[in-house]
């Protein structure tokens, strides 16, 4: 029987599967539309009566094209999932999961508005650690990163963090009604989720809101300054034909001018040797002072951190071959000449974007830091740990336009089950259960 709850909104009631009790599509925030488009979101209205969270809620808008998989979505998008084990006591640690997607795609809803069924499903993975696990949704590519306030006092910087921020804000207020402890919060999160989740542990507003990182495959440097940033938006608005002299007609813009702005900005981008994702947050000073890399080595939370042997095959595999001896200058690698070249580029692209910038931040972390090396050799590319934490898939194949095959092999799905049990004890205990990297430099294999 699922629990009836009183949250600071209002009572919430959800639905009941697979040995969890599920609070679908609760909205954490206004709906950022009409005047609160492009501004830092705001809290939502209480609600009379009992609000009905039995389905997800729409998406962001997803960057580069209206089909994407993720098909139900919208700038109203704000929406949070709980998953509570049942038959489990009071004050239970809470993972919450910040999806990756390079701040452009992505999301936590429902996939099309012809199903029920969820990006993630996080019932498994609660049901076997027995944690309550929360995932959101929030702003991607130019509603939730693009820098327009150099243009305007009327557009705000990175409120795609912001709405994290509001995201960890509603779980501390109500989380302990769930049955979850507000004091040991540990946020996981992967690729642009996980670069947002370094962001958040140096920016004062976010930093007292969660206790724990888990920080999977971090796009680390993948962060604008100022005067990049503001480059990038002149070079946008001339694709999608707007004046800078009147950002507010970025409001009225045919959907289908966005998305081919995007797709033409970011050929643009990766044609210049670049590898920052497109909508990245900027390092203004203000919100964020400086790069997470340089300023999160200070922090005292305990942080698990990590990544995938072969990230970069997910962006090199598809490059055709007569591309591939181009790359090494293009992206200023020290890759040589010879046999097996786009192996050894994929390799180098690997360490530079992913493996160095993680040592360097584990070499001189305050707090207490762990690192691991995902290598399962059926799945190794940026991302393809995910649905193996998880225990389920709702992609499709990269590869395909099939539907997602949801079953794994015997082997990926014991992986799996080792992944989610070390998540769920760092939740639970703030540590892995293997040697911290300052004391023995130990990076622990997953294979």
């Amino acid at each position: 029987m699922v629990k009836e709850i009183e949250t600071t909104l209002g009572k919430i009631t959800g639905i009941s599967k697979n040995g969890c009790s599920e609070y679908l599509g609760i909205p954490y925030a206004k709906a950022p539309v009409n005047d609160l488009a492009f501004r830092h979101p705001e809290d939502p209205e209480p609600w009379e009566g009992t609000f009905k969270a039995d389905k997800g809620g729409r998406n962001a808008i997803q960057g580069y094209s209206s089909r994407h998989y993720i098909s139900y979505n919208g700038q109203d998008c704000l929406y949070m999932n709980i998953c509570v084990p049942e038959n489990k006591g009071p004050g239970l640690p809470v993972l919450v999961w910040i999806h990756g997607g390079s701040y452009a795609t992505g999301g936590t809803g429902r996939l099309n508005d012809r199903t029920d069924d969820m990006v993630y499903d996080l019932t498994r993975f609660a049901k076997e650690t027995g944690v309550i696990l929360v995932d959101f949704n929030y702003r991607l590519n130019l509603y939730g990163f693009l820098n327009m306030n150099f243009l305007s006092d009327r557009f705000e910087m990175n409120c795609g963090l912001y709405d994290q921020i509001k995201a960890l804000e509603f779980i501390q207020k109500n989380i302990e009604a769930f049955g979850g402890d507000p004091s040991n919060v540990t946020l996981f999160g992967q690729s642009s989720g996980a670069a947002c989740i370094l962001a958040l542990m140096t920016m004062p507003e976010a930093e007292p809101l969660f206790a724990k990182a888990i920080v999977q495959s971090a796009c680390v440097d993948s962060f604008w300054t100022p005067k990049q940033s503001q480059k990038l938006t002149k070079m946008y608005f001339r694709m999608i034909g707007i004046s800078r002299k009147t950002p507010e007609k970025i409001f009225s813009v045919d959907p289908v001018k966005v998305y081919r702005a995007n797709r033409k900005i970011k050929i643009r981008v990766r044609a210049g040797g670049e590898v920052t994702c497109v909508f990245s947050p900027v390092i203004d000073g203000k919100t964020l002072k400086d790069y997470p890399r340089n300023l999160v080595k200070a922090s005292n939370k305990p942080l698990l951190i990590g990544t995938v042997m072969h990230e970069a095959d997910l962006f090199t595999q598809g490059l055709p071959s007569f591309v591939i001896p181009y790359t090494p200058r293009l992206f200023k690698l020290k890759t040589k000449w010879g046999k097996n070249l786009r192996r050894r580029v994929s390799d180098d692209l690997t360490d530079k974007v992913y493996k160095k910038p993680v040592k360097d931040i584990a070499s001189s972390y305050s707090g207490n830091v762990w690192v691991y090396d995902y290598q399962y050799a059926k799945l190794c590319r940026h991302a393809d740990e995910v649905p193996v934490l998880f225990g389920s898939k709702s992609e499709p194949d990269r590869n395909s336009n099939a539907p997602a095959d949801t079953s794994f092999d015997p082997e990926a799905d014991a992986l799996g089950i080792t992944l989610r049990k070390v998540w769920g004890e760092f939740a639970q205990k703030g540590e892995p259960g293997w040697g911290m990297y300052k004391d023995s430099q130990e990076i622990h294999v997953f294979k």
